[in-house]
């Protein structure tokens, strides 16, 4: 079985499933190992989208090229020493539990935003899909991914001060743009100049996350 096949076989409500969750958790999470990990995952699920409506080889160039800015991420994430959240590095005498490198004071409110804001955003896009392909279903789904990561990634660059978030935030703001203008205009010329556009945006968040990790807000208070 080729891997033409193999993707054609993942029915797009998992897909769009898993998409919406990994969405989801770049908001709730605050551990920079597991949003790398969620912002990959997000990636290929997105060219895992793209490919019910556009030739599997630019559906592969989007999600290669989002894949490409997760170790741009992961290697500034380790040079700035994010082994822990911002609430782990103000206490950090006070004992954690195994899950406490998880679980910070601040989950409550991120998991009822995201949750609230995704709620939100595909109640719209259901009462209001988009015509973008001449399958309705599919256009259903591909227009609940879109609202959903444009609101979401709002909503996340918006919630932060880091910009490590805040650009994970613009990325999937970007990602969902992407989603939507790749079905609209399926040429490789796109691809790769929103694939750059990326890959400028994700070193820009590198240069931006490792300056204010050297100067962090709390060290100007008295």
């Amino acid at each position: 079985m080729d891997i033409t096949t193999t993707l054609s076989a993942i029915p797009g409500t998992v897909v769009l499933i898993g998409l919406l969750i990994a969405t989801t958790l770049l908001v709730v999470l605050v551990n920079w190992r597991l949003l790398i990990l969620a912002l990959g995952a997000q990636y290929i699920l997105v060219g895992l989208m793209l490919t019910r409506t556009v030739p599997l080889e630019l559906a592969a160039v989007k999600a290669l090229v989002g894949v490409m800015i997760c170790p741009v991420l992961f290697i500034t994430a380790r040079r700035v020493h994010w082994g822990r959240s911002d609430e782990d590095d103000a206490e950090p005498a006070k004992p954690r539990s195994r899950l406490g490198w998880l679980i910070s004071p601040g989950l409550p409110m991120r998991l009822l935003a995201g949750l609230l804001t995704l709620v939100l955003s595909a109640s719209l896009a259901l009462r209001n899909p988009l015509p973008i392909t001449g399958n309705s279903i599919i256009s259903r789904d591909l227009t609940v991914a879109i609202f959903s990561m444009l609101v979401l990634g709002l909503l996340n660059a918006a919630l932060n001060e880091n910009p490590l978030k805040v650009g994970i935030g613009l990325l999937t703001l970007l990602a969902g743009f992407e989603l939507f203008y790749t079905v609209i205009d399926p040429t490789l010329t796109i691809v790769g100049l929103l694939g750059l556009t990326n890959l400028i945006i994700a070193l820009a968040i590198s240069y931006l996350t490792t300056a204010w990790a050297a100067h962090p807000p709390r060290e100007a208070q008295p």
